[in-house]
């Protein structure tokens, strides 16, 4: 049996009422071979299941039949790969957890070090220190090669997810909808740096819309695929970082959580995270600790993770303003202050900042603020 054939059979049985992923898991553990599936007795298949006749007879229903071809044809067009529990690029750590997917939809690339991976999720709504400490983790654990796994969504997810890119590292991201659905839309770019750098997934037929209800099964994927899931910050109880880290100690995995300022609204779901057991974090050694310590072990423990140096082709100006600029942990600046502070110009000053910018030391923020950039090492 070719790929193709192969495949056709698993966008049938994934169509078929009332098996659902654990029993579509089971069949898969006993008979180890989806043909087989289709050429059990009844009596096989209700007693592996406790499934009815009617869904045992629905494995061949024509409107399944069609469906599968359909798929197939617009995968093959959309150069969309297809990847069943069966296939030897099943990742290793979703395949472990009750109910995996028995099929993802893949565009990019599945490496076998995706493996050492981290979830970093957090609120669409996150505030300064939600960002720098996003963009914090997600480049401190590719630079430690841990893969980043988030959903491509607004804030946390998205700033971890381009951080481990920009830092020269691998993220995964796991869909709500198809996986010809970006969503949301403004995510169309880092969608497509991910499919370069590393891979985006779906378990939904092409074409699914994101649904509400969807969320929820997408958070269990990306703590299947991750060693630990990492909440940066939540400001909702009902917020879907905290049913990702729910999905993760149902699945064994470890849960981590930035501390925030008592009484925020951004902090209160962390910080009874880490009252409940869960690894406080202030940076991606903490993490590596704990998941990854022979990583650890191997790094040089004196050198920074990251570094705001100086630069000696800068003018006396630039380096002057340079300096006067907070790093990103210790918050961010005025022009008003730093016009002051400096005891030179406005203009001066505003010349200076966009020369930094330019250079890729500094970065703007709302509100007419400024802070160095982290720069990986």
């Amino acid at each position: 049996m070719d790929d193709s054939e192969k495949f056709l059979l698993w966008l049938r049985l994934v169509r078929v009422s009332g098996l659902g992923r654990v029993r579509i898991k089971r069949l898969f553990q006993h008979f180890q071979d989806i043909e087989k599936i289709f050429s059990c007795t009844e009596a096989e298949f209700k007693r592996i299941t406790g499934a009815s006749r009617g869904t045992f007879k629905e494995l061949w229903a024509k409107e399944h039949i069609d469906f599968a071809q359909k798929e197939l044809d617009k995968c093959d067009q959309l150069g969309v790969k297809l990847i069943t529990l069966d296939s030897p690029q099943y990742p290793e750590n979703l395949f472990q957890i009750p109910n995996p997917p028995p099929i993802l939809y893949l565009k990019g690339r599945l490496e076998e070090k995706d493996q050492q991976a981290v979830a970093v999720v957090g609120s669409r709504n996150h505030n300064e220190y939600g960002e720098i400490m996003a963009k914090k983790l997600g480049s401190g654990l590719a630079r430690y090669g841990i893969t980043v796994v988030s959903g491509l969504a607004r804030g946390i997810d998205s700033l971890s997810q381009a951080s481990a890119l920009e830092a020269g590292g691998r993220s995964i991201a796991v869909l709500g909808s198809g996986i010809d659905v970006i969503y949301p839309p403004e995510m169309a770019s880092l969608y497509q740096r991910i499919v370069e750098q590393g891979a985006v997934l779906s378990e939904f037929p092409l074409g699914t819309p994101p649904n509400r209800e969807n969320f929820p099964e997408r958070n269990r994927v990306i703590s299947g695929l991750s060693l630990g899931v990492v909440v940066v910050q939540a400001s909702n109880p009902k917020s879907g970082s905290l049913i990702t880290a729910r999905w993760a100690l149902e699945q064994g995995r470890v849960v981590f959580a930035v501390p925030g300022n008592a009484g925020t609204v951004w902090a209160k779901a962390t910080n009874q995270l880490i009252r409940q057991g869960a690894i406080l974090v202030e940076d991606a050694r903490d993490i590596v600790e704990d998941l990854f310590p022979q990583l650890a072990i191997s790094e040089d423990k004196t050198a920074p993770l990251f570094s705001s140096p100086l630069r000696p082709e800068l003018t006396e100006v630039q380096q002057r303003i340079y300096s006067l600029i907070p790093e990103p942990e210790e918050g961010s600046v005025e022009l008003d202050r730093l016009i002051r502070q400096s005891g030179l110009g406005s203009s001066q000053v505003q010349s200076a900042l966009i020369e930094l910018e330019l250079e890729g030391l500094i970065e703007k923020l709302a509100g007419g603020k400024w802070r160095k950039k982290l720069i990986p090492m």
